[in-house]
C-alpha cells in the first residue's frame, strides 16, 4: 500500500496514521520500509514531517539498539534523511529533539562507509549524507 498511496490522495493521511501506530511493531522491517518507500517521493515528505507522531515514530525506530533491529534502524534512518531534503519539512524536524538525536547518533556511530539504504535514485544513503542532513537541519535553527 505504501508504494501505491501518495500525497495528495485523500487516503494518504490514513496511511500515515496507520504507519505511525504500526511503528511499534519492530519484529520485522516492513513498517520502517513502508515509511522509507513513502519518503522516496518528494511530494510525501512534508505531509510525513507534519503528520502527528510520525517523526517521533521514525526516530524511535532509528534509535533501536538490538542487533536484530539493524534493518529496521537502517530504513528509519534512510527515511529521516530523505525527509530532511525537503525545505518545508525541515522546521518540523529541527523542533523534534529525538529526530536530531537519532540522526546525530547515526552519523557518528559508524564509519563513513556505513550504508543505511537507498534514495529514490538508488544512491546509497551513507553517513556522509546523514551529516549533510544534519547540516541542512542546523541551518533551520
Amino acid at each position: 500500500m505504501a508504494a501505491g498511496i501518495h500525497f495528495p490522495m485523500e487516503c494518504h493521511r490514513l496511511l500515515l496514521s496507520a504507519l505511525t501506530v504500526s511503528a511499534q511493531w519492530t519484529k520485522t522491517s516492513c513498517i520502517a520500509e513502508a515509511m522509507k518507500t513513502q519518503a522516496t517521493l518528494a511530494e510525501n515528505r512534508l505531509p510525513m514531517a507534519s503528520h502527528d507522531g510520525l517523526l517521533q515514530a521514525l526516530s524511535n525506530l532509528a534509535l533501536l539498539e538490538s542487533l536484530t533491529d539493524t534493518d529496521v534502524r537502517k530504513s528509519a534512518i534512510a527515511s529521516l534523511e530523505m525527509i530532511s531534503r525537503s525545505d518545508k519539512a525541515r522546521p518540523y524536524m529541527v523542533k523534534n529533539e529525538q529526530v536530531m538525536r537519532s540522526l546525530t547518533k547515526a552519523s557518528f556511530e559508524h564509519g563513513d562507509d556505513e550504508v543505511y539504504g537507498e534514495d529514490e535514485d538508488g544512491t546509497a544513503v551513507t553517513t556522509k549524507l546523514l551529516k549533510k542532513a544534519l547540516k541542512n537541519l542546523s541551518g533551520e535553527m
